[in-house]
């Protein structure tokens, strides 16, 4: 049974590393064999992973996308999800379950999984006091 996407206008979605804009109206598109996608609103720009649940996030997603390189990203988000779990011992939770998904090679789960991690640190984050002056 192929998958169905509809794309709205303008938006993008990448299958197998090829970054695809739609350039119309509404399109919809059948995906008729396995292939790695992500849907533009799933889609994390390296110049937006700054902070340490986005860069955990950027590699999963560079994981899911190009498996040629796994072992790179795995090896990266190794360590990104070990300075995550140091700095934030309340995402040990959700830190396993990433880790075990990516021991059984589980990529876009533990990708669904990071979202976590982003609600998380934008809770914590949202308990920081802003460290800049209102007058600059």
């Amino acid at each position: 049974m192929p998958l169905k996407i509809t794309l709205a206008p303008e938006e993008k979605i990448i299958v197998n590393g090829v970054v695809i804009a739609n350039a119309g109206g509404p399109a919809t598109l059948s995906v008729l064999n396995r292939a790695q996608i992500l849907r533009g609103k799933d889609i994390l720009a390296a110049e937006d992973a700054q902070t340490p649940a986005t860069r955990i996030y950027y590699v999963l997603q560079c994981l899911y996308l190009f498996p040629d390189r796994a072992a790179d990203y795995q090896a990266a988000a190794k360590g990104f999800l070990a300075d995550y779990a140091a700095a934030a011992p309340s995402a040990a939770a959700t830190i396993a379950e990433i880790t075990e998904q990516l021991a059984t090679r589980q990529i876009y789960p533990a990708l669904k999984t990071a979202k976590k991690l982003l609600a998380h640190e934008k809770e914590i984050f949202a308990h920081v006091p802003d460290p800049a002056p209102a007058h600059l």
